[in-house]
């Protein structure tokens, strides 16, 4: 039931390390998971995934000179990082999970943080949305910046985002579910240019088909 520091490997999504190494050693072990656990995990792998498109799509602005979206999204986050705090006592770098299942079953503070932030996130996500997706300052600065074709990407082992925005349309929830991602609706964004503006567009997306996930 020791976890190593998986946590660390990307510190901007950590729960989904963290339950990453618990499914392999389950898969190794053929433990078979109950469908309640299933849904806890994809619930905190959905928060997490969204915690993360956070951080890069917000840093972009900033690194492309715009801060003020980048100080307003950045509260949500720190609303996810309630909702981890609750759930196992770490905000950041967390250990969430165990292997076979969950340390603990959500408690009614849990869900309470949860349904504020379901309801709360949309019109803050629209509100950043509002800030950059359509300026044309920001759009001189990403759209043909850096792009990586469907090939290189292939070819660098890019995975997540940065593959789907290359123009590659494939998703390990859709192509090969665990935890019983097939049973749930989603749609998986893919760019055409391979460029910043790709990546942000299909990291913006894949944020409204989290929250999504997470009402199913």
């Amino acid at each position: 039931q020791i976890t190593p520091i998986t946590d660390r490997l990307n510190y901007c999504s950590s729960p989904i390390n963290n339950l990453g190494w618990h499914m392999t050693v389950e898969k190794l072990l053929k433990i078979e998971i109950p469908k309640r656990v299933q849904y806890l995990r994809v619930i905190i792998m959905e928060l997490a995934r969204i915690s993360d498109h956070i951080i890069c799509n917000s840093v972009i602005g900033v690194d492309t000179g715009a801060m003020t979206g980048f100080l307003y999204i950045f509260q949500q986050r720190e609303s996810i990082y309630d909702i981890f705090e609750e759930l196992c006592g770490a905000r950041l770098t967390t250990n969430i999970g165990r292997i076979g299942g969950l340390e603990r079953d959500f408690s009614p503070k849990a869900w309470a943080l949860i349904d504020k932030f379901l309801a709360e996130f949309p019109a803050k996500l629209k509100e950043f949305e509002n800030l950059l997706m359509r300026k044309r300052i920001f759009m001189d600065r990403t759209i043909k910046c850096g792009p990586i074709s469907a090939e290189m990407a292939l070819e660098y082992g890019f995975t997540g985002p940065n593959l789907r925005a290359a123009g590659v349309d494939y998703d390990v929830r859709v192509m090969n579910p665990y935890c019983s991602y097939e049973e749930f609706e989603f749609t998986v964004p893919v760019g055409t240019q391979g460029d910043t503006y790709d990546r942000f567009m299909v990291r913006e997306e894949e944020m409204w088909q989290s929250l999504s996930i997470i009402k199913q």
